[in-house]
């Protein structure tokens, strides 16, 4: 680690005497494309800057988690991951084909031939049932009742699902569910293909522990804490990978993460932080940009009975100066977000805004609310280390219009815990979470502030009505509006504070070529080769 260490100091005294922090290359995607003829052979390091959880294909959660394990796990639909722009166009995955019915209530699938799991055996139409009993069928010996909550946002509604012949499968809910197609294709809560024969010899706690599926790459080990390793698939159904091996390392430190990345003890990293990307680009890294599908958001502890008070809320909101924070904290790498359906979702719309910046009004509600300097609205403000330099800048930003916050800096599964069940101090704590589909704000809504403190059936019902709405609507331009109205009552509300999208994430070393950044959450391995 000294190598790495002085790897560091050695860069950072450069960028202090090398100009402006913007010096060169801004994108990093024309670097990382390359200019010669790919490569075949070599290992790729990883740096992930939390441990992901779970290797199981419907218990995982975290972003980390899913950039390891859909290079072992498949879905039946993929998003494209060459689209830089969003919303990403779906593809066929392990499904070739899919068509519903006309209420969206039926959804068939043509399975791909001749595909098979990492031990050999074939994933078929009965493969993937037994996936969906895992997750659903309550008599099926192998049901996990660990990974059926984590699906309900997709699956709770599903009333039947059935083997029609050897590659034709299909799902029945009970509802409209027009936005089934691209829930498949995410990350988390839905349904990535484990292999059963594992699970069924094992049992579900053990599968992660030999995780297995139809990716193009296997599981080789896991070291927790310190790196997953996995190497090439040679019997995979597609084009065949050019790394032989992907090494993802846990080092959730970002100073020894970039360290790690400068010495070349690393390839690639993610969650980039705002003050490195200049000390990156002038020492040949490439830092590339984009908006993934991906942002920061405050989300209120309702519990906390000053945060019950809408004009608390509204305030808290007209108090923040959002691009103020993009160019102070993100030195303008980011963009300011004021709506959930944020850039990358289907349904965004850039003229979205909640409430614009107006510290003199939000001075006005607060006293409305019964605070002023004598009596300051005070509350604690929750994060995770990574996000320590967002929070600072909050904690300081707020006490223009008279709030005083303290801070708790957490790690990631503590964060995550105190996130679900905060302390009665605590104001808001600051989440990461989006997605290309325009339901995320159902999943934004059911799990996120309700789980909160919220009672939106009687706090709000008029937005579960149009929530309601939106999910059942199958008209393609009429699905999108009606979303989109029922985000404009979550503002109005004043539920939940948007913040930024990051568009410097990633960091590559110099000798990575065909590496991009799609306008999605997670990024596309197969395709990334290492010049010499």
């Amino acid at each position: 680690m000294v190598p790495a260490i002085l790897a560091l100091a050695c860069a950072l005294v450069l960028a202090a005497c090398g100009g402006s922090a913007g010096g060169g290359e801004s994108n990093g995607g024309d670097a990382a494309q390359g200019d010669g003829t790919p490569q075949a052979g070599g290992s790729l390091v990883v740096g992930l800057y939390l441990e992901p959880l779970a290797l199981d294909p419907h218990r995982q959660a975290f972003w980390e988690t899913f950039r390891v394990s859909r290079n072992i796990f498949e879905s039946l639909v993929n998003e494209d991951l060459t689209d830089t722009e969003g919303p990403t166009e779906l593809v066929p995955g392990l499904a070739t084909a899919w068509e519903s019915n006309a209420d969206a209530t039926v959804w068939t699938f043509t399975l791909r031939e001749g595909v098979t799991f990492h031990d050999g055996s074939p994933f078929d139409a009965d493969a993937l049932h037994l996936n969906v009993r895992r997750v659903w069928d309550e008599t099926y010996e192998y049901f996990d009742d660990q990974s059926q909550p984590r699906l309900l946002q997709w699956l709770g509604t599903l009333a039947d699902a059935r083997v029609v012949d050897e590659y034709t499968y299909e799902f029945e809910f009970s509802t409209p569910q027009p936005g089934f197609p691209r829930g498949l294709a995410q990350a988390m809560s839905t349904l990535p293909i484990g292999n059963p024969a594992v699970w069924e010899e094992v049992g579900n706690d053990a599968f992660a522990d030999q995780p297995s599926g139809t990716g193009p790459y296997r599981f080789v080990s896991r070291t927790v804490g310190d790196r997953i390793v996995l190497e090439k698939n040679p019997d995979y159904w597609g084009e065949e990978p050019y790394l032989d091996e992907l090494v993802f390392r846990i080092i959730p430190n970002n100073q020894t993460r970039l360290a790690a990345l400068i010495s070349g003890e690393v390839d690639l990293i993610s969650y980039v932080q705002p003050d490195d990307v200049g000390t990156l680009e002038q020492q040949g890294f490439q830092v590339p940009e984009g908006t993934g599908a991906a942002y920061l958001y405050l989300s209120f502890n309702f519990q906390n009975e000053d945060l019950q008070d809408e004009r608390v809320r509204q305030a808290l909101i007209l108090g923040l100066d959002r691009q103020r924070f993009v160019d102070e904290v993100y030195n303008g790498d980011a963009l300011a977000v004021y709506s959930s359906l944020h850039p990358g979702n289907e349904a965004y719309d850039p003229d979205a805004r909640d409430f614009e910046y107006d510290p003199d009004r939000a001075r006005e509600l607060l006293a409305e609310a019964g605070f002023d300097e004598s009596n300051p609205l005070t509350f604690t403000i929750v994060i995770d280390v990574a996000n320590q330099a967002q929070a600072e800048w909050l904690q300081s930003h707020y006490k223009e219009i008279g709030v005083e916050a303290d801070l708790v800096s957490l790690d990631r599964p503590s964060y995550g815990a105190r996130a679900v069940a905060p302390e009665p101090g605590d104001g808001f704590d600051i989440s990461e979470y989006g997605g290309t589909y325009a339901e995320w704000l159902y999943y934004a809504v059911n799990t996120g502030i309700a789980r909160r403190g919220f009672d939106v059936a009687t706090q709000a019902p008029e937005l579960v009505a149009a929530i309601d709405e939106a999910s059942r609507t199958t008209d393609p331009a009429g699905r999108i509006a009606n979303w989109q109205a029922a985000d404009a009552l979550l503002r109005e509300k004043a539920l939940t504070v948007p913040l930024v999208t990051h568009t410097r994430y990633y960091a590559l070393g110099p000798n990575v070529r065909g590496f991009v950044w799609p306008a999605t959450n997670w990024y596309d391995l197969t395709k990334v080769w290492l010049e010499d």
